[in-house]
This record gives C-alpha cells, structure tokens and sequence, in this order.
C-alpha cells in the first residue's frame, strides 16, 4: 500500500472501466476518489481504480476488493504516519472496519472482559 496523503499536487485519478470503454475522472484528494469510486459500484462499471500522479495504481478493485475494507485500511495508515505519538488501534483479528472510533464485535468483547477482570480485581 503507498503511503496515505491528504492531498496529491498532481492530482489522483479514478478510472473506471466498463465492457468497452473507459473513463476517467480527476480529483484533488483520495478522500474525493473513495466517495467516486463507491458511486461507481453501483454502476456497470467492471473494475474501478485509484491511480496517483506518479501513475501508481494504490486501488484496484479487481486486486483489493471492496472499497470500504480498502478505505479502513488506508485511514489507519495514514493515522500510523501522523505525527500524532498515540498508537493506533491493530485489530488482533485482522477486521479491517475495527479502527479506534469503531471496534468490532471481538475487540469490543475483549475490552470488556478486561474492564470486568481490572474491576474485579480491585475488589
């Protein structure tokens, strides 16, 4: 995965391929790009990609899969590569949706049952 940027200088493009054409379209963030590309998937569309203004493909829906698992993926990078000195969250269960805002089901468990035993053991 490239290192997650706000913002591109050059711009990212999305491309979008159907059966016998293609199109492309410009935009000024990845942000923008995630939001076309998840437009698109409601669309005929047969592969939608992510590409940088070094021409480097960063999505492709053909290799990564669903956009939304793709765009958890890249916000936690980009909160590991900010200057922030908070740790990120890393799903022990390698759920790509579980970030520090939303934990899954099974982190949720488990930072219960460590709440539950601390208390316990205070008694």
């Amino acid at each position: 995965m490239t290192e997650p940027a706000l913002r591109e200088d050059g711009g990212i493009t999305v491309v979008k391929l159907y059966e016998t054409s293609r199109e492309t379209e410009t935009m000024c963030s990845i942000a923008a790009a995630i939001e076309t590309v998840r437009a698109a998937r409601s669309t005929d569309t047969v592969c939608e990609k992510i590409v940088t203004r070094d021409d480097e493909v960063v999505y492709s829906s053909d290799r990564n899969g669903d956009i939304d698992d793709w765009a958890a993926e890249w916000r936690t990078q980009k909160r590991r590569l900010s200057a922030s000195s908070e740790p990120v969250h890393q799903c022990p269960y390698r759920n790509p949706g579980c970030t520090d805002e939303s934990r899954c089901i099974q982190c949720q468990m488990d930072a219960q049952a460590e709440r539950y035993g601390e208390s316990a053991e205070n008694r």
